[in-house]
């Protein structure tokens, strides 16, 4: 049984939403019911891990220092590490969508990112890919695979957001290149003050002479 909810809590205070406080509490109020004996014993050691590293640096004192341990000791835990990477493409689409530009999301390759994309094209997860690409903004990641999904769906709404949240890593020029539909470039159009951070008047202008041509 994969212990989804474990891996939640965990990415939660690896990404500074919970303290350790929280972290040890929620971890030891999970729902065991269906996991088995084994994993169970897993998840116990595991919260005492956390707890020794937790009662011996005080946060206080050096709370950055408390969270690397404890980041660190989880990432280095072999039940958190099976669990984690047995999730399916589309589960860890699901799991990184949960968040929208969490500080520290699980690092993907290009390759792996590209992955995700195609599990969330074949069920229609126009939400989830937008929160995927959020999360990756910093990370050199190549999102023409999403873009050009929503541009096929002729979908403004997601397209535009999608723009307005991280335009400054995307190839704008090569966006509007793309772009030939009348509905969609008319769709555009009315979402400009949503898009206008990072498309330049030209730019729009070029799009929207498309339809003129």
């Amino acid at each position: 049984m994969k212990n989804k909810e474990l891996l939640n809590i965990c990415y939660k205070f690896f990404n500074r939403f919970i303290t350790a406080e929280v972290l040890i509490e929620q971890l030891s109020n999970m729902d065991k019911t269906n996991l088995s004996e084994s994993n169970i014993k897993e998840t116990n050691k595991l919260i005492k891990d956390i707890k020794k590293i937790a009662d011996d640096i005080p946060d206080k004192i050096d709370s950055y220092e408390r969270w690397f341990e404890i980041a660190d000791c989880i990432n280095q835990n072999n039940y958190f590490n099976k669990t984690f990477e047995s999730l399916t493409d589309y589960e860890l689409l699901e799991f990184i969508a949960q968040n929208i530009q969490a500080p520290f999301p699980p690092k993907l390759t290009q390759e792996e990112f590209d992955k995700l994309v195609k599990a969330g094209i074949e069920k229609d997860e126009r939400e989830w890919l937008w929160r995927l690409a959020f999360n990756y903004e910093d990370s050199n990641i190549n999102f023409d695979g999403i873009i050009d999904y929503f541009i096929s769906k002729k979908d403004g709404y997601y397209l535009a957001e999608l723009i307005s949240v991280i335009g400054a890593s995307l190839d704008i020029d090569s966006i509007i290149n793309k772009i030939n539909d009348s509905e969609l470039i008319e769709d555009l159009k009315e979402r400009k003050e949503v898009i206008r951070h990072f498309v330049s008047e030209e730019q729009l202008n070029s799009l929207i002479n498309k339809i003129l041509l």
